[in-house]
C-alpha cells in the first residue's frame, strides 16, 4: 500500500498532467476560435456570421449541460475526460476540412458540444485527486494554465493564421486535443467515490442541486460575472476607438487582463482553505472596483492598467470560486453542479452581450463600464453571502484511501 507521501505525490502528479491537458487543449481551441472567426469573416464579409461562428465554437457548451453532468456523474469521469477529448479532436478535423461557412460552423457546434462533458468531468474529479488540505493549491494550478492558455492561444492563433492559414490552426487544435487525452489517460488516482456496480446511482434533477442554498449563492457569483464579462466584451472595442488606441491599444487591454488573471491564480496556489471565501470576496470587489472605475479614466493607458488589476482579481476570485462550489457539492452530483454553473454563465454571458449592443449606443462606450462594475459589486455581496453560509454547509467528504 501507499503512503500518505505517496499519496501525495501521486495527487500532485495527477493535478499537473491535468494542469498540461488544459493548458494544450484550451490553448488550441481559443486559436482555433479566432481562425474560425477570421476565415467566416474573410469568406462572407458579415458580423452575423462571426457571432454564429463564436457561439457555434464557445456558446453552445452551455446548451448540453444538462447531458455533461449527467455523463460526469454517472460515467467514469477519466473515461468521459479521454473520449470528450478524442471527440473534440474528431469534430476539429471535420472543421478542418469543411468547405462553405456554413459547414465551418456547423461542424464547429458538433465538435464543441461532444468536448463539452471534459469541463464538467474535470472539475468534479479533483477533490477525488488530491487531500482537501491540497484543494486550493491543485485549482490554482489548473487555473494558472488555464488562463495561460487563454492569453497564448489567440496570440498563437493570430499569428500562425497570417504566416499559414486557418486550416492549419484546425489542425493544431485536432492535436491539442489528441495531446490532452494523452496526458489524461496517464493521471494517477481515483477520480470520484465508489459507485453502484450496477450503475443505478439515481438521475440527478437539476432542482436538487439548485436546492442548496450555499451553491445556489455561488452559482448568482458566477452569473452574475459573466455577464458583465459579456457587456466589456461588446464595449471594449468601442472604448479602444474612443481613446484612439488603435489594434495594438485593443491588444493591450485584452491581453494584460489575462495577464492578470494568470498572476491571480498563482497566487491563489499559496492559499489555504481557511482564506478560500474572503479571497473570492475580495477578488470580486476587484473586479468591480476595476472595471466600474474605467468610467473615470483620462486616457486609455490608465484604462488598461486599472483592467490589468482587474484581471488579477478574476485568477484570484475564480480560482477559490472553483475551491468553494467542489467543497459544497457531494461528489456524487459535483458534476451537475459544474455543468449549471456552465449553463448559467454561458445564458447570462449572451445576455451581457446583448444588452450592451443597446446601452454602448445609447450612452457611448465608457459610461457603459459602470454596468459591469455594478454586476460584480452586486455579485461580491452574494459572495459575501456564500461565506456566511458556507460555515456551516458541509465540506466535500473525505476522499478514500488509495492503494
Amino acid at each position: 500500500m501507499r503512503g500518505p507521501a505517496g499519496d501525495a505525490e501521486q495527487g500532485r502528479r495527477s493535478v499537473r498532467l491535468l494542469a498540461a491537458a488544459r493548458l494544450a487543449s484550451t490553448g488550441g481551441s481559443q486559436a482555433a476560435q479566432l481562425a474560425l472567426a477570421y476565415t467566416i469573416y474573410q469568406r462572407t464579409s458579415s458580423a452575423a456570421w462571426v457571432s454564429a461562428s463564436l457561439v457555434a465554437s464557445a456558446g453552445v457548451v452551455g446548451l448540453v449541460g444538462p447531458l455533461s453532468g449527467r455523463l460526469s456523474d454517472r460515467h467514469d469521469r477519466r473515461r468521459v475526460m479521454v473520449a470528450a477529448e478524442l471527440a473534440g479532436a474528431a469534430g476539429w478535423l471535420a472543421v478542418m476540412v469543411a468547405g462553405s461557412p456554413a459547414m465551418l460552423v456547423a461542424a464547429a457546434l458538433v465538435a464543441t458540444a461532444a468536448n463539452a462533458p471534459f469541463r464538467a468531468a474535470s472539475n468534479a474529479s479533483i477533490p477525488n485527486l488530491v487531500a482537501p488540505d491540497q484543494l486550493t493549491w491543485a485549482n490554482g494550478v489548473i487555473a494558472t494554465a488555464s488562463n495561460a492558455s487563454l492569453v497564448a492561444g489567440p496570440l498563437v492563433g493570430g499569428v500562425l493564421v497570417g504566416a499559414v492559414g486557418p486550416r492549419a490552426v484546425f489542425g493544431l487544435n485536432v492535436v491539442s486535443f489528441l495531446v490532452s487525452g494523452a496526458l489524461i489517460a496517464r493521471m494517477p488516482g481515483r477520480f470520484a467515490e465508489a459507485r453502484d456496480p450496477e450503475g443505478t446511482a439515481p438521475v440527478l434533477r437539476w432542482r436538487t442541486v439548485l436546492g442548496d442554498r450555499c451553491r445556489r449563492r455561488l452559482f448568482a457569483v458566477t452569473a452574475l460575472s459573466f455577464a458583465a464579462f459579456g457587456v466589456t466584451l461588446v464595449a471594449d472595442l468601442p472604448l479602444v476607438d474612443h481613446f484612439d488606441g488603435g489594434s495594438v491599444g485593443y491588444a493591450l487591454l485584452t491581453s494584460l487582463w489575462g495577464t492578470g488573471a494568470v498572476v491571480g491564480s498563482m497566487a491563489s496556489t499559496r492559499l489555504t482553505a481557511r482564506h478560500e471565501r474572503r479571497a473570492l470576496v475580495a477578488g470580486t470587489a476587484a473586479m468591480g472596483v476595476s472595471l466600474g472605475s474605467i468610467v473615470v479614466m483620462p486616457n486609455l493607458a490608465s484604462a488598461i492598467v486599472v483592467g490589468t488589476l482587474g484581471g488579477l482579481g478574476a485568477g484570484l476570485a475564480f480560482t477559490q470560486w472553483y475551491s468553494l462550489l467542489q467543497r459544497a457539492s457531494p461528489d456524487a452530483e459535483r458534476g451537475t453542479s459544474f455543468a449549471i454553473a456552465e449553463t448559467l454563465e454561458q445564458v447570462s454571458f449572451v445576455g451581457g452581450m446583448i444588452v450592451a449592443g443597446f446601452v454602448v449606443d445609447a450612452i457611448g462606450p465608457q459610461p457603459t463600464y459602470l454596468l459591469p462594475g455594478a454586476l460584480l459589486l452586486t455579485a461580491t455581496a452574494v459572495a459575501s453571502l456564500v461565506t456566511v453560509a458556507a460555515t456551516t454547509s458541509p465540506e466535500v467528504a473525505p476522499s478514500p484511501s488509495r492503494r
